[in-house]
């Protein structure tokens, strides 16, 4: 017997004009006392913030925009007593992975009953999807994770207009991010048929539409078509095992601060390597995708693709330091050792 562990998001509104539809979603579900969550660099460097608030107009109780790369332990905490204080029944999460990772956090501790959560994504991270969320440690540089579907958004509103002021890097690096999640779920111990079927259909999109942004940033034709990718890349995210690629990449990010989507850029490939090595026929599924003819082809092209985005594809590239690269080879699991020296300069 097989599982489908399907999406928390009960209803996803897509296309432009999708945020338009935030203040009637917010009421058709009985929402009346909405935080508003966020970054610092949306609520200083653009007036997105602020149509939201608008938008959200005598529902508005309070926003926090102190939700930082990687979701501090710190900054949950906080917002989990503005919860309280506000006596809030709704939430929106309005930003990238970390912002709505903090926002599932926090409700998760306040106790997600009676607190709705929308989210309205700017990158293509793909947590919007998922029931887990990690919080990271501010004195240990650890990170840890928890899963719960009843604080993760019912609600998702994927509008291209509001992820054009989102930089380049993080646009495109969230979108290998994507890339991550569907390659990695085709060989997910659960082999979810349905998993595979969106997974395959998303790696041929997110690679002609990231290359569509890369050439335009303007162009929300080819943001639109990344965000339906990256929605189908991480539908199966709430019943598949993720392997080495996401495993490293978390540890990589919380101890030195290296985006999550640059940590994809940078294990993607090294563990396509790997995965050959082990079981050639796991990689099979990937060749039409990728659009070459055999399994040792794949890893070759998702490196020039990620390359040709103007992205790192070493950890020296992504700025770990020297010394560091050590360190870090020490602390990863010995079995991927393999896949942590392929990513090393040469």
């Amino acid at each position: 017997m097989q599982l489908h562990q399907a999406s928390p998001a009960r209803r996803v509104l897509f296309g432009r004009g999708a945020l338009g539809e935030l203040a009637a979603e917010v009421d058709r579900s009985g929402g009346s006392g909405v935080v508003l969550v966020t970054s610092a660099t949306l609520r200083s460097a653009t007036t997105l913030v602020d149509a939201v608030e608008a938008m959200l107009a005598g529902r508005h109780r309070a926003t926090f925009s102190q939700v930082r790369e990687h979701t501090p332990a710190t900054a949950v905490r906080q917002l989990q007593d503005l919860l309280e204080q506000t006596d809030a029944d709704c939430v929106v999460s309005f930003g990238g992975g970390s912002v709505i990772d903090g926002a599932k956090a926090a409700i998760h501790a306040r106790g997600p009953e009676g607190i709705l959560h929308l989210a309205v994504p700017t990158t293509l991270s793909g947590a919007e999807f998922t029931p887990t969320a990690g919080v990271t440690d501010t004195e240990t540089g650890l990170k840890r994770g928890l899963r719960d579907a009843a604080a993760a958004p019912a609600i998702v509103l994927l509008d291209p207009d509001v992820t054009a002021a989102t930089p380049e890097r993080l646009w495109l690096s969230s979108g290998i991010r994507a890339l991550d999640h569907a390659v990695e779920s085709l060989w997910a111990p659960e082999d979810d048929p349905l998993t595979h079927l969106l997974a395959q259909e998303a790696i041929p999109r997110l690679r002609s539409s990231l290359l569509d942004c890369h050439a335009d940033g303007a162009d929300l034709e080819a943001r639109r078509r990344a965000q339906l990718a990256a929605w189908w890349a991480a539908m199966g995210l709430a019943g598949s095992t993720m392997g080495p690629s996401h495993q490293l990449g978390r540890l990589l990010g919380a101890t030195f601060g290296i985006p999550h989507g640059i940590t994809s850029c940078v294990f993607l490939p090294p563990t396509i390597e790997w995965q050959l090595g082990r079981q050639p026929e796991l990689l099979q599924p990937l060749l039409d995708p990728f659009d070459v003819r055999s399994p040792g082809e794949v890893a070759p092209a998702c490196r020039r693709f990620i390359a040709g985005l103007g992205l790192p594809t070493d950890l020296r590239e992504a700025g770990l330091e020297r010394g560091a690269l050590s360190r870090f080879l020490e602390m990863a699991p010995e079995e991927w050792h393999r896949i942590v020296r392929a990513a090393m300069p040469g």
